[in-house]
């Protein structure tokens, strides 16, 4: 019973840590926000992108920070438009909230975050 027991226990936690695993960064996505482009305003790198990311990404996903992919510039944002969305935007099919990961965002910057990268982030 005793070999049982442990098995099953490690078992146990092996799922656990495969699970713990899966919630960390890059190692879940939500879903496609639907967001569209709007044509009313312009958000640009230069009056959105800039302190968005780096109020709530950089600090993790900059040049000095330990996770990838990096952030640091806006071509590096541009390659990774749909994970990010995934992650940290919001808009008519899904708010998702994944990102980041210790900090609050409001939803209407999440919101914000969908238009601009779905006009490519400009």
């Amino acid at each position: 019973m005793k070999s049982t027991l442990a098995g099953s226990l490690g078992k146990l936690c092996l799922v656990g840590l495969g699970a713990f695993a899966a919630t960390g960064c890059g190692g879940e996505s939500g879903q496609s926000t639907g967001s569209s482009c709007p044509t009313s305003e312009t958000l640009t790198y230069e009056n959105f992108g800039k302190e968005f990311m780096a109020t709530n990404c950089l600090a993790c996903h900059g040049a000095a920070g330990p996770e990838s992919p990096k952030f640091d510039t806006v071509q590096q944002i541009r390659s990774n438009v749909t994970a990010i969305d995934q992650q940290a935007a919001a808009g008519p099919n899904a708010v998702n909230t994944l990102m980041p990961e210790s900090a609050s965002v409001p939803e209407a910057d999440r919101r914000k975050l969908g238009e601009w990268l779905a006009c490519g982030a400009p």
